[in-house]
């Protein structure tokens, strides 16, 4: 009697935890689909923002708070002579494309327009300078550089710019 009792409960224990295994299985496939469907809805969503980014005319990119580039759309690499994403992502872009002014002259950080946007929190502009293109020449731009904040803090910045070269010209 006592080895059958031990028999039936542990026939019982092997069926509710067979119970709960399989209703912990039906769990993690129902969240699973849950996450694959909310992945594919966030890749939609991500590819439509690309494709939004480089339908622009403008050049468009992101940096951190440190300055580094975090995203590039493909005016901004054609524009600046690169031909692929890599060669931007992660670099320093001041050090990368706004290091100097249009004379040649280096330009510290503490005097880019673009670096006081994260330092201030507030949106600059400036028509009057040059980013610098992969092959060494200028670029006269027109670019405005506005601050990103993500729950109330200052994230990073995102600069548009414009080829500024005929206009500039003009008025030289």
């Amino acid at each position: 009697d006592e080895i059958g009792g031990i028999s039936r409960s542990f026939n019982e224990m092997a069926d509710t935890l067979q119970t709960l295994f399989y209703s912990m299985e039906v769990q993690v496939k129902k969240r699973t689909h849950e996450l694959e469907e909310a992945n594919n809805a966030l890749n939609e969503s991500k590819d439509q923002l690309y494709l939004i980014l480089d339908s622009t005319a403008e050049g468009i990119y992101g940096i951190d708070k440190n300055g580094n580039c975090i995203f590039c759309n493909t005016s901004s690499l054609k524009m600046l002579g690169y031909k692929s994403h890599d060669e931007l992502i992660g670099k320093s872009m001041h050090w990368q494309i706004h290091h100097s002014y249009r004379n040649g002259t280096s330009m510290s950080i503490e005097d880019c327009k673009i670096f006081k946007a994260l330092k201030t929190g507030k949106g600059t502009h400036a028509d009057d300078e040059v980013f610098w293109k992969a092959d060494g020449t200028s670029l006269a731009v027109e670019y405005h550089s506005y601050p990103q904040f993500k729950d109330g803090e200052l994230v990073g910045t995102v600069v548009t710019f414009l080829d500024n070269t005929e206009r500039k010209r003009n008025e030289d």
